[in-house]
């Protein structure tokens, strides 16, 4: 069974259909309760106030939740492409890729600080004003990487998808830290 695909997503890399089968279910739950035990280890938990409790539960139940989607979908994919290897996987992991990002960068706007999720960055945990701006461009950011993602899906652009792919990714995760740094320094400048 295909579990490793290259840029135009041919098989490059086969499982025994036994494993292959059991990975990405595996996986998924084990993410799923990784997800699940992470807030109730963090060690500033018990020091939040009870709206923050609620929203970070919320966020983390939401992320979980749609993780889990995402994943198990990606699962069901597999399994068709190995039955049919004609089945369009790219469109529809492009959609859902997109539709996760912009779930993700609007949970990411209104994420309230905390040990496991978000960007964490030393500026970040230094502050809660540096990290409600960062996470709220960060957020929007992914919104749109999101929308970029969708727009792989054009003709002209799909020889070029894993390149804009790439290029998204690392603006995603590159400005946000880089602007983390900024707000704090303008911040203790005063």
């Amino acid at each position: 069974m295909p579990m490793q695909w290259d840029a135009n997503l041919h098989p490059v890399y086969y499982e025994p259909k036994m494993l292959a089968a059991l990975v990405l279910p595996c996986t998924n739950v084990a993410i799923a309760v990784l997800m699940m035990v992470l807030p109730r280890i963090d060690p500033r938990f018990a020091s939040y106030d009870a709206e923050t409790k609620a929203s970070l539960w919320h966020t983390f139940s939401v992320i979980r939740r749609t993780t889990t989607l995402f994943l198990s979908i990606v699962a069901v994919m597999v399994l068709l492409m190995s039955f049919h290897p004609a089945f369009p996987l790219t469109p529809i992991l492009v959609v859902g890729l997109a539709v996760l990002l912009m779930i993700y960068g609007n949970l990411l706007t209104k994420l309230r600080p905390n040990w496991f999720f978000g960007i964490r960055t030393p500026w970040t945990m230094e502050s809660r004003d540096v990290w409600v701006k960062t996470h709220r461009l960060g957020g929007r950011l992914m919104i749109g990487g999101g929308f970029c993602f969708l727009v792989l899906l054009a003709p002209p652009i799909q020889p070029y998808g894993v390149w804009v792919v790439l290029a998204v990714a690392a603006f995603m995760a590159i400005v946000p830290v880089i602007y983390s740094y900024i707000v704090c320094a303008r911040l203790r400048r005063g």
